[in-house]
C-alpha cells in the first residue's frame, strides 16, 4: 500500500478524487486531506505520506509555496492543475506527473502506477525547483529538460539539444559533447518539445532548427547539422519542415 494525502481547497474536487482512488487505485491508503497550503504542510509533516496529490492554485499560498516550505520531505508528488499547454510542458521537462481538471481515470491510474514504481525503487522525483525555474523562464530555448540515464539524472537546456534519433524503444539525444540515451519515445518528444525550434523531419529523428547548418535539395532532401551529421528528410514531412525552418 502507498500512504497518501490530498491537498486541495475545493471539497468537490477532493470528494471526487477520493471516490476515483477508491474505485481505481486500491493500492492507495489515504491518510487525510487538507484544504490549504498551511494545512497541507502540517499534514505532510505529521503523517509523513509517501505520495501527495497537490492542487496548485489555493488561497493563502499555492502548492509551490507549500513545497518550498517543507525541508527534506521524501515524497512523491502528483500535481492537480488547470494550467495551459505552455505550462504543462514545464511539468514534463521536470519529469513530474500532473492531472488536469477534471481528472481523467486512465491518467490517474497511470500517474499512480508511475509513482508506485518510483516509490518501490526509492527514486522519488524531486524536481520542483527545476519546474519553478521553467515556469518563470519565458525564453523557451533556455528552459531545461530532465532525463534519467542509467539511473542518473541528466539536465539539458533545450537550446543544447541538437537532434534526437530513435533507437527501438530508446532515443539518443545528441548534445554538444555527449549523447544521452533516454527511454522516452520519439513521439513523446514530438509532443513535448516546442515547434518553434524542433521539427520531426523523418520517422526516425527530430532536429533542432537552431543547429542546422544547411539543407541539401533532393526528393526529400538532407539536413546538414552544425556538427557535420547528415539527416534525411522524409518526402511527406518536407513541406511542413521547410515552412517551420524558414
Amino acid at each position: 500500500m502507498i500512504t497518501a494525502v490530498i491537498v486541495d481547497d475545493v471539497q468537490k474536487n477532493v470528494s471526487m478524487l477520493i471516490s476515483l482512488l477508491q474505485q481505481y487505485c486500491p493500492q492507495i491508503n489515504l491518510l487525510g486531506t487538507a484544504n490549504n497550503a498551511a494545512g497541507g504542510k502540517r499534514l505532510i509533516e505529521e503523517l509523513k505520506p509517501q505520495l501527495v496529490f497537490l492542487d496548485i492554485e489555493m488561497p493563502y499560498g499555492n502548492g509551490f509555496d507549500m513545497l518550498k516550505s517543507i525541508e527534506g520531505a521524501d515524497i512523491e508528488i502528483i500535481f492537480i492543475t488547470a494550467y495551459d499547454q505552455y505550462a504543462l510542458n514545464a511539468f514534463r521537462y521536470a519529469a513530474l506527473d500532473y492531472l488536469l481538471k477534471p481528472v481523467n481515470i486512465e491518467e490517474l491510474e497511470d500517474a499512480v502506477n508511475r509513482a508506485e514504481l518510483r516509490i518501490k525503487e526509492k527514486k522519488t522525483t524531486r524536481n520542483y525547483e527545476l519546474l519553478l525555474r521553467n515556469l518563470e523562464e519565458k525564453d523557451l530555448a533556455k528552459q531545461t529538460i530532465s532525463f534519467v540515464e542509467n539511473g542518473e539524472q541528466r539536465l539539458v537546456q533545450l537550446a543544447d539539444i541538437m537532434y534526437i534519433i530513435a533507437d527501438g524503444s530508446y532515443t539518443h539525444i545528441h548534445t554538444p559533447g555527449r549523447v544521452i540515451v533516454a527511454t522516452k519515445s520519439l513521439k513523446d518528444f514530438e509532443g513535448m518539445l516546442p515547434a518553434a525550434f524542433f521539427c520531426r523531419i523523418h520517422h526516425g529523428h527530430i532536429v533542432n532548427n537552431l543547429h542546422i547548418q544547411k539543407i541539401q535539395k533532393g526528393r526529400g532532401g538532407i539536413v546538414l547539422m552544425k556538427d557535420g551529421t547528415e539527416l534525411e528528410i522524409a518526402v511527406r514531412r518536407k513541406e511542413e519542415f521547410l515552412k517551420t525552418f524558414h
